[in-house]
């Protein structure tokens, strides 16, 4: 027998303490027991936490805080990409503005503009909105390619400076602004958003505000 064997208070090897083959099923089965269990909460966690993520929105369907909701909107006025004439966000106060901040390098952006296109030509609870992109980021140029390749048909002007951009707290992109008639920004969106669920948010804010300023 080995010198391992004979140290004083030592079991022999490959035999658990209280010797014999019943005590050595014991003591297997009580490791498989704690085992099977432990198997059974990773699979309880695992189950948890999958139902959390299929239940949480994503990212790009949040509504973000901003300091600007719930204030008059900044100033917003430019020359169009495409026409040169001047849009002012002003002009349309009567109406629900979209004012959306993009770039052609923006990948979100590229998913993001057909939905745009959707929610422009569609009447949630009624309501035509209307759609102000601002290039951000971006060249001129690409900025107009952008549009024409992704046939947006609203209009949209350059904030080559950012200072635009600044005045609204625009950082990543693509970024939306939901203002109500009167001016006041009700919403800002973080990420690209469909047509649904801008349609949704739109409703959502309408029922909101007294009838007479719908």
């Amino acid at each position: 027998m080995s010198d391992l064997a004979d140290e004083p208070g030592r079991e022999p090897l490959g035999e658990p303490a209280g010797g014999g083959p019943g005590a050595s099923r014991a003591g297997w089965s009580r490791r498989f027991a704690v085992a099977r269990w432990s198997a059974a909460g990773v699979v309880v966690v695992v189950a948890v936490l999958v139902a959390v993520l299929a239940t949480r929105p994503p990212a790009s369907e949040q509504v973000a805080q901003s300091p600007l909701v719930g204030k008059i909107a900044p100033v917003l006025e430019g020359k169009t990409l495409t026409s040169g004439s001047t849009v002012q966000l002003d002009s349309y106060r009567q109406h629900w503005v979209l004012v959306n901040f993009f770039a052609s390098w923006c990948t979100e952006c590229q998913s993001e503009e057909p939905q745009l296109e959707r929610f422009l030509y569609s009447t949630p609870g009624g309501v035509h909105p209307v759609i102000i992109g601002v290039l951000y980021g971006d060249t001129r140029s690409d900025g107009i390619e952008f549009q024409r390749s992704e046939g947006a048909t609203w209009p949209a002007i350059s904030d080559p400076g950012g200072e635009i951009a600044s005045s609204w707290g625009v950082g990543s992109l693509p970024r939306s602004y939901l203002v109500a008639p009167g001016g006041r920004v009700v919403a800002c969106i973080l990420g690209g958003i469909t047509a649904s669920q801008l349609d949704q948010l739109l409703e959502r804010e309408a029922a909101l505000l007294p009838s007479r300023a719908r």
